[in-house]
């Protein structure tokens, strides 16, 4: 399964300066950074070449840990490459 697939992402992230704006080459952008929000966010900044994005993707408490562990191992790769890999969640999935 695609983690694209089982967590909810966001269609649009805070932009350098602050405004909510859509960046059709964000999925270029390399993940830089995972933030921790309660039980069910985690926050991601993702570098592109004119700054730092930030947003939050929201994953339901049976997977969050996968969620969470399988984006750390995944640091530093392009956006796109995350959020098509594939992720093994069978052994919380009944």
């Amino acid at each position: 399964m695609k983690i694209k697939d089982i967590a909810r992402w966001p269609e649009r992230l805070s932009a350098p300066l602050g405004t909510m704006e859509a960046h059709p080459t964000l999925a270029d952008g390399v993940l830089v950074g995972l933030s921790l929000w309660g039980t069910s966010i985690i926050g991601l900044a993702v570098q592109c070449p004119d700054g730092k994005y930030f947003g939050s993707i929201r994953a339901s408490q049976p997977v969050y840990e996968q969620v969470l562990e399988f984006l750390k191992r995944n640091h530093g790769r392009k956006l796109r490459e995350v959020m098509d890999a594939e992720i093994d969640i069978s052994d919380v999935i009944q």
